[in-house]
């Protein structure tokens, strides 16, 4: 299994630092995709193999699984952070919004090379909210090493990752997107059926209240090629969740 480092390079701060300059200075849509960030970084340094779950014999876990609960950590994350804020009157879950797009091309490759992260969107009626914004958007960069090694125009030499993540709340309440791409769709209904068979894993587990709402709101799908990861929480849940988290 592999995942982002937590101490990014140099590099790669510089870029996000570009990028969460303009979120910081309040760039509109159109700046944000004029914006789109190509940097040199090595892939080597910034993922690392864990063998954390390697360690320990009696763990069921597979490398699918294990990126199931990152996933479940990082939405986990995401909400706690969202409730601290409500609790400080920061963000109202009943009235802000956000809307985030991104897509991220990573090239395989053992030696240094560039990938390819597009900020789309980044929109927020609350301003306290960009920085959990922006730190849920970086985890989803690597789509959870999910995705396959795969001919792609960003590099007509070399096979990339494709991801992308899309990340709302509207009036319909709070939707988070994550779409991989396999190589074919007899590949993704390969993967659908593990990804499912391991959130079943984690729904029969011993869980926080908020872990269980997400697990319960947490779908997988296929379309195409494509295998789509999706969480939604009503306006409704959303508020009455976040309350009591918060205390």
């Amino acid at each position: 299994m592999t995942k982002p480092k937590t101490q990014n390079s140099a590099v790669v701060l510089a870029t996000l630092g570009v990028y969460l300059g303009l979120l910081m200075a309040g760039a509109v849509p159109q700046v944000m995709a004029s914006a789109a960030l190509t940097r040199q970084f090595d892939v080597r340094d910034e993922i690392e193999s864990s063998d954390e779950f390697d360690n320990k014999p009696d763990d069921k876990r597979t490398p699918v699984s294990t990126s199931v609960q990152i996933y479940l950590e990082d939405v986990e994350q995401f909400l706690t952070s969202l409730g601290r804020l409500a609790a400080r009157g920061s963000f109202d879950a009943k009235k802000d919004t956000f809307n985030l797009l991104q897509a991220t091309v990573l090239p395989c490759v053992d030696t240094s090379r560039a990938g390819r992260f597009t900020p789309v969107k980044f929109e927020s009626t609350s301003e306290a909210v960009r920085s959990p914004l922006a730190t849920f958007s970086r985890e989803m960069v690597y789509g959870y090493s999910l995705g396959d090694c795969l001919v792609n125009n960003a590099f007509p030499d070399v096979e990339a990752v494709d991801s992308r993540f899309d990340l709302k709340l509207d009036g319909q309440g709070l939707t988070a997107r994550l779409e991989v791409k396999k190589g074919s769709e007899q590949e993704a209904r390969k993967l659908l059926e593990s990804l499912n068979a391991a959130l079943r894993i984690y729904a029969a587990a011993e869980s926080t209240r908020l872990r269980k709402r997400v697990i319960d709101h947490t779908r997988f799908s296929v379309r195409n090629s494509l295998v789509i990861v999706r969480l939604h929480l009503a306006r409704a849940d959303l508020d009455s969740l976040l309350a009591s988290n918060a205390k």
